[in-house]
């Protein structure tokens, strides 16, 4: 047996944040020392103080630090590092930037420039998996010219269809078109944000598979022939082709179809020559047909499962692929245990249409450790999210002998996972999974549009979630209340008695209770319902772990004023307790004044960048109509009137940044 080619002593990690340390933390395991890189947005981040160095590479933008290749070679050859991680996004499928690392001598984590460049255009992609042998979708196998040519061959292969960049990826560069009527501005808007995203403005046309699944296999292959696929990862919860949940394996795939699509993934793999770690995607039918989607050539966010179901550290084998090693196992050797599930935890309003938000994280408790969860994040207490780039912050990961067991370690998880200072779509992720179509694994790419057409506000307010907040409120506000007569050293009667009446205020719906104190708890009767909660839950937490009715459950509390917000299964309530002569005597107090009228001023609903004004100074308006579009982490939002009116006065130009709040536009009604 040959002796194995030894390992980098230090490697530089071209990324940041969560990634980052991922990265780190297999390093560290395997010995060898990791550089990081950070612009001036990131200069107290955690992947820069986890690190063994830290090289600053320029300005905030991405395109001054994190894109550019000069000053990242730079930082490689002040560090001494022998190779370079890209992690994902930013420069990890960038051919050009791995062609300069070959010629000043440094090895690339990941594959050959030769096979990021065929995979990465996906016209040619599609062309390699044909003659491969692998399923495509029905499409032009070309770039798109003009708009007759485009209606011609949609009107071919029939609507609906999807127009896509050539050298798109995370659902960037896509949009879906109904009828001819939509053809023009979906390819301009394609075209457009291809142009913005990857630097190239081609385009092409598939057809569009009806209520698809999006399933994708993980491979990891050496430089010596060897290819082995870890399994599928069902990632088919998406929100406008944006990964918001994904498992594995998945509940859809049956075995043969697995095996197929194993064999057409070695086949693609072998016939481009690839080695490391790479992602095949598929779009999957009712029937369990699958089309060949496009191959990622670089490490998933979504891993993490994957790791969890076969216990192999995807980026400890990268290192050593990349290293000359071969893969230690065979196909044979790879057996799925369990089920896992990622979550994606992301700084965005899911309340005010997934806005993105940036500050400092003032609170966070990731949920408690144990052997099942796992959490991959780039914060804590403190840190900030720059407005620069991803909205994605963490990753929360369980893992169970069964999907069902899983789901309900999620719930869990995400009902004690608290961060405050930023929003985020922790009750959004809680809400999906909490949904009986999720649970029930009946789930396509449309899930989301589906169940939430007008946006997300919320879940549903069941009666028994109902009874989880009047528990809660209620044992809160009793514990608080005996807490501040202990140490005012006054006797609050009510409290001092433990009065047994009460009105518990959920949303403005009012409760009447009967409580009584018991070891660990109360026992409530509200109407003809019996609800028993018990807890240690400890003052000032802003965490209440308890059993309601048996059942365990993590509620979230927020004082405001007089009230709490409690937020508990996607559900975020207003929660008050009064006492039955005070809830009497504020029924028959006359209500407050006249709200003044609101001023017709349009305020930015974030930090970010004008990319476009789209009215004038005296044009008249309606409601609904589009005014400005301004860009943050990397997403593009367009800001709409409430108002019908005259435009009085612009008070922002385009290419200039704004913070939240900040006036935009007045009205003239």
């Amino acid at each position: 047996m040959s002796k194995e080619k030894p390992l980098f002593e230090k490697i530089l990690i071209a990324n940041r944040g969560e990634i980052s340390l991922r990265i780190n933390r297999s390093l560290k395991l395997m010995n060898i020392k990791s550089v990081a890189v950070y612009s001036e947005a990131d200069t107290n981040s955690l992947h820069v103080k986890k690190a063994d160095e830290a090289y600053f590479i320029g300005s905030s933008p991405a395109s001054q630090s994190y894109l550019n290749i000069q000053n990242i070679i730079n930082a490689v050859r002040a560090s001494g590092a022998e190779a370079v991680h890209p992690g994902y996004g930013l420069l990890s499928e960038n051919a050009h930037f791995v062609t300069k690392l070959e010629k000043e001598g440094i090895k690339f984590i990941g594959p050959s420039s030769k096979a990021i460049k065929l995979m990465g255009d996906k016209i040619e992609a599609k062309k390699i998996a044909i003659a491969a042998g692998v399923n495509t979708v029905p499409g032009y196998m070309g770039t798109i010219t003009d708009l007759k040519q485009a209606t011609n061959i949609a009107e071919e292969i029939g609507f609906p269809v999807i127009v896509k960049a050539a050298s798109g990826g995370g659902g960037r560069g896509m949009r879906v078109v109904k009828n001819i009527s939509e053809m023009k501005s979906a390819i301009e808007s394609a075209r457009l944000e291809a142009e913005s995203c990857f630097n190239d403005d081609r385009v092409f046309i598939e057809k569009l598979i009806g209520k698809p699944r999006h399933i994708e296999i993980q491979i990891l292959a050496d430089k010596f022939g060897n290819v082995v696929c870890l399994g599928e990862r069902e990632c088919s919860i998406q929100r406008y082709h944006q990964k918001v949940i994904e498992e594995a394996p998945s509940k859809f795939i049956d075995e043969e179809t697995r095996q197929e699509m194993y064999r057409q993934c070695v086949a693609l793999a072998k016939n481009v020559g690839y080695f490391s770690a790479g992602t095949v995607e598929f779009i999957v039918d009712e029937k369990r047909n699958f089309y060949f989607l496009e191959m990622n050539t670089r490490i998933q966010v979504e891993h993490c499962v994957t790791e969890l179901v076969t216990g192999i550290d995807i980026v400890a084998e990268m290192i050593k692929i990349a290293a000359g090693h071969r893969l230690e196992f065979r196909q044979e050797d790879i057996k799925l245990d369990g089920w896992a599930i990622e979550c994606r935890i992301c700084a965005e309003d899911p309340h005010r249409g997934f806005l993105p938000s940036s500050g400092r994280i003032v609170e966070y408790q990731e949920p408690p450790k144990n052997k099942n969860i796992r959490v991959d994040s780039g914060i804590g207490p403190g840190s900030d999210v720059p407005m620069f780039y991803d909205a994605m912050v963490a990753k929360l990961c369980v893992h169970d002998s069964t999907r069902d067991l899983a789901i309900a370690q999620m719930s869990a998880a995400l009902g004690s996972f608290v961060i405050r200072g930023v929003a985020h779509n922790i009750s959004f992720l809680e809400a999906i999974i909490s949904h009986e179509r999720f649970q029930k694994a009946d789930i396509n790419t449309n899930f989301i549009l589906e169940e939430y057409p007008d946006g997300f506000i919320g879940a549903n307010l069941t009666s028994e979630i109902t009874e989880n907040f009047l528990a809660s409120v209620i044992y809160i506000y009793i514990a608080e209340q005996k807490r501040a007569s202990n140490i005012s050293g006054q006797i609050n009667s009510q409290i001092n008695r433990l009065a047994t009446r009460w009105i518990v205020s959920i949303d403005d719906i009012n409760f009447p209770v009967l409580i009584k104190e018991v070891e660990g708890g109360l026992n409530i009767r509200s109407g003809s319902n019996r609800i028993y909660i018990r807890t240690n839950w400890q003052i000032g937490s802003k965490l209440l772990s308890c059993y309601v009715n048996g059942r365990f459950l993590n509620v979230k509390i927020e004082h405001k004023s007089a009230s709490y917000v409690l937020t508990h299964a996607g559900v975020s309530v207003k929660a008050s307790v009064r006492s039955n002569r005070i809830a009497e005597l504020e029924y028959i107090m006359p209500s407050g004044g006249v709200l003044a009228e609101e001023e017709l001023k349009v305020t930015s609903p974030l930090t970010g960048l004008i990319v476009a004004i789209k009215v004038r100074e005296g044009d008249i308006i309606k409601q609904g109509d589009e005014l400005v579009i301004l860009t943050a982490m990397k997403m593009e939002n367009t800001i709409v009137s409430q108002f019908a009116g005259k435009i009085a006065k612009i008070s922002v130009k385009e290419e200039e940044q704004v913070v939240t709040g900040q006036t935009l536009i007045e009205l003239e009604s």
